[in-house]
């Protein structure tokens, strides 16, 4: 193995010419809302508090939709057709489009069954 070499420390590298292109072109593109010359406002100073219990946040609650069984059903093609068309330009399920149907006609259907799931 051989003998490992000693470099020299990093400090005193002049880097401005490579930043500053970099930094026209995150100033161009939006990336970079402020200018480093700018100072930012200092915070403001928090009251001083009895440490307490630290609160730990409860977990977000999943609403998840209810479970799903297959069911199948014989229909006209031209209504399979005009469904399959009518997902395509919705972007959704078939399934949400159906659903949708039956809640309009008194059903119970859940919101979180409205949402096509493949698309989350």
């Amino acid at each position: 193995m051989p003998p490992k070499t000693t470099r020299p420390p990093l400090g005193g590298i002049d880097m401005s010419p490579e930043i500053d292109p970099i930094r026209e072109y995150g100033l161009k593109k939006g990336f970079l809302p402020t200018d480093p010359g700018e100072p930012a406002a200092p915070l403001p100073p928090k009251a001083a508090v009895a440490p307490s219990a630290p609160e730990i946040p409860e977990p977000p609650r999943l609403v998840r939709p209810a479970p799903t069984r297959p069911w199948q059903a014989m229909l006209p093609d031209y209504l399979i057709e005009e469904l399959r068309q009518a997902a395509a330009r919705e972007g959704t399920a078939q399934k949400v489009i159906v659903l949708r149907a039956l809640r309009q006609a008194g059903y119970r259907v859940d919101d979180i069954d409205l949402q096509d799931l493949r698309r989350r």
